[in-house]
């Protein structure tokens, strides 16, 4: 047609969750000559079989996420994994080259998620959470902590803003440990996500047990660094590659309610703790994981494909 755009791309890069479009991609890439680079953010079979268990582990569709995964991940030029910890697992579980692998975090939108001021902030010392319910968050270990805290006659008021997989389990476990200081609100639009962070005391991360939960760092942790809160999640590998804890955030063990109860008291009685994690906190995410960063990181991971260079980590 008289004047169609013909376009002409020197690279593909297939997003996450796209992993049954890497295959075609990848022959698109082939015939043009360019390189593909495939982020998959995680593995579907783990996900969705061995995680959330919605699907058998021997069917049919069980074999197509593990099928789609290995073959995404070997078809790509380049892998683009949220942690080293989760490049590891990539690299173990489905046989793919370590150096085609680089670490590209996840980050937040920073044009939403940003410091603002808040009107009428409540008296009360508010604890917040938001997430899908997923069973890698480990809800339950925060309504554990919410009894403790109350058991102590620590004033903390606890907001959990989402639903999901595990939410009626979770309502159960509240009930049954007959926890009053826990308000659960339904799903919100992202900007107001960032208003009750912003109003929040502390932000929580994720507490569970899971293989994954170790491997990576959930978006709620980046949202709240950017929104500039104070923020207590697990301790895992994945955090430690990329904050300190006590010095940007607070973290306590995975799936101890008790723990958890420990770090938040901590941070209700500790006000200058408070503002220099928060502080810290914003400052090393504008540095390392704010939207000019990553592109950045993207950036040269791009130029090392363009330019046809050797295959070397990002410098970080």
């Amino acid at each position: 047609m008289r004047g169609a755009l013909q376009l002409a791309p020197d690279l593909f890069i297939v997003g996450f969750r796209a992993h049954s479009d890497v295959l075609l991609a990848s022959l698109i890439a082939r015939a043009r000559g360019v390189p593909l680079i495939f982020d998959p953010l995680t593995s579907r079979y783990e996900e969705r079989v061995i995680d959330r268990q919605q699907v058998s582990a021997g069917s049919w569709l069980a074999s197509w996420y593990r099928l789609t995964d290995r073959a995404g991940c070997l078809a790509a030029d380049r892998l683009l994994l949220e942690t080293d910890a989760q490049i590891d697992y990539f690299v173990e579980t489905f046989g793919v080259a370590r150096e085609k692998c680089r670490r590209l975090w996840l980050g937040a939108d920073e044009t939403v998620m940003r410091p603002q001021p808040v009107a009428g902030r409540d008296s009360r010392f508010t604890v917040f959470f938001y997430g899908r319910f997923s069973p890698l968050h480990g809800i339950g270990h925060i309504v554990d902590a919410a009894s403790v805290l109350e058991q102590r006659g620590e004033e903390v008021r606890f907001l959990i803003v989402g639903a999901g997989q595990t939410y009626a389990s979770i309502r159960e476990r509240a009930a049954q440990r007959a926890v009053s200081t826990l308000t659960f609100m339904e799903p919100v639009p992202y900007a107001r996500l960032a208003e009750l962070m912003s109003a929040a005391d502390v932000c929580l991360g994720t507490f569970g047990t899971a293989a994954r939960a170790r491997r990576v760092i959930p978006y709620k942790v980046f949202d709240a660094l950017a929104v500039g809160r104070p923020v207590i999640t697990a301790d895992t590998p994945a955090i430690r590659e990329a904050l300190t804890s006590g010095t940007d955030l607070l973290t306590c063990a995975s799936g101890d309610g008790q723990a958890l109860a420990d770090a938040i008291a901590t941070l209700k009685h500790d006000p200058s703790l408070r503002e220099r994690l928060a502080a810290n906190g914003h400052r090393v995410f504008m540095e390392r994981f704010s939207a000019e960063a990553l592109t950045s990181d993207l950036a040269a991971i791009v130029g090392e494909l363009a330019g046809g260079g050797r295959a070397h980590p990002v410098p970080r």
